[in-house]
C-alpha cells in the first residue's frame, strides 16, 4: 500500500469517527446525607448503576461506562469524598454510601436498577441490595468482599499504619488514584486525613454473614480476578451464599481486572445484562 492511499484511510476514518454520533454524559450534583454527590447520565435503555472502588472516581470504570451507554441508561457517580463530590463531616460507610445511591435512584425516579460495583462499590451494591431491595433488579459484584474478615492481618496493618510519602509511586496503590482525588479541588494536606477515615471504613466493615448475604434474591454476578487481593474461597463463600448467582473467575486478573481484561469483562457483564 502506497503512503499516498495509507494516508487517505486514515483521513477517511478520522472523518467517520469525527462525524459519529457519541453517547454524551449529562453531567449533574444532589445533596445527600450532607455530601454533594456528583454524577452523569449517558446513553439511554434500562437503567444501570455504577460505582467505583475506594480513592478512585467514575473515570476508572470509564470503559465499562463507554461500553454500557450503547446499551443502556448508565448512572455513574464520584461517590462521597471522591472524585468531584464532597464528603461530610461523619465518618463515611457504605451504609452511608448505599444511602447516597437509594437518593440518587429516588431523585431521577429509577427503580428496577442493575447496579455495579468495583471493590468499595460492590460493597456498596450488596448494601443496597440488603437495605433498599425494592429499587434493586439485579447486582454485578467486582472484586467484593462481604465481610472484614477476608482482608489478612498484614493488609490491614498497612492500611491503619500508612503515612503519607513525600513522592507518591503514581503506577501504585494508593498513588495511581492522585488524579482522582484531586479532581475534587482537595490538597496533599488533607490527604492523610482522608485516608485514615477510609481505613477505619476497610479495616472494621463490611460485617456481613452468609444468612445476611443469602437475603439478596435478585440474580447476582459475582467477578473476580485468580490473583485477588481477597482469598479465593471468601469469593466462593459469597457465590455459595446468593441464591441466584453466576459465579467468573478470571485468569491472570488482580483487583484491577477492569483495566487488564476489560473485553473479557464488558463481554461476561453484557452477556449477564441481556434479557
Amino acid at each position: 500500500m502506497s503512503k499516498t492511499i495509507s494516508s487517505l484511510l486514515k483521513s477517511a476514518l478520522f472523518l467517520v469517527i469525527a462525524i459519529s454520533p457519541l453517547a454524551s454524559a449529562a453531567a449533574d450534583t444532589f445533596q445527600s446525607n450532607g455530601a454533594t454527590i456528583d454524577f452523569e447520565i449517558t446513553g439511554t435503555g434500562k437503567p444501570v448503576f455504577i460505582l467505583h472502588g475506594g480513592l478512585a472516581s467514575r473515570e476508572d470504570l470509564r470503559a465499562l461506562i463507554n461500553h454500557l451507554s450503547k446499551t443502556h441508561k448508565v448512572v455513574a457517580l464520584d461517590t462521597r469524598g471522591h472524585g468531584k463530590s464532597t464528603g461530610a463531616d461523619q465518618p463515611i460507610s457504605y451504609m452511608l454510601m448505599a444511602s447516597d445511591v437509594n437518593n440518587l435512584a429516588t431523585r431521577l425516579s429509577l427503580t428496577d436498577l442493575t447496579v455495579i460495583g468495583q471493590s468499595d462499590g460492590g460493597i456498596t451494591a450488596l448494601t443496597v441490595a440488603l437495605n433498599y431491595p425494592n429499587i434493586v433488579k439485579q447486582l454485578i459484584v467486582l472484586g467484593a468482599n462481604f465481610n472484614h474478615a477476608a482482608l489478612p492481618e498484614s493488609g490491614k496493618n498497612y492500611l491503619r499504619n500508612f503515612k503519607v510519602p513525600k513522592e507518591f509511586d503514581r503506577a501504585q496503590f494508593p498513588g495511581m488514584y492522585l488524579d482522582d482525588y484531586f479532581a475534587g479541588g482537595r490538597t496533599i494536606q488533607n490527604y492523610q486525613r482522608w485516608f485514615d477515615k477510609l481505613a477505619i471504613m476497610w479495616t472494621t466493615s463490611p460485617n456481613y454473614s452468609t444468612v445476611d448475604i443469602a437475603q439478596i434474591i435478585v440474580p447476582v454476578l459475582v467477578i473476580n480476578g485468580d490473583r485477588q487481593d481477597i482469598p479465593l474461597a471468601h469469593t466462593v463463600t459469597l457465590y455459595n451464599a446468593l441464591p441466584s448467582a453466576q459465579l467468573l473467575i478470571v485468569p491472570g486478573a488482580t483487583h484491577f481486572l477492569q483495566h487488564e481484561k476489560p473485553e473479557m469483562l464488558h463481554r461476561a457483564i453484557s452477556e449477564f445484562l441481556a434479557p
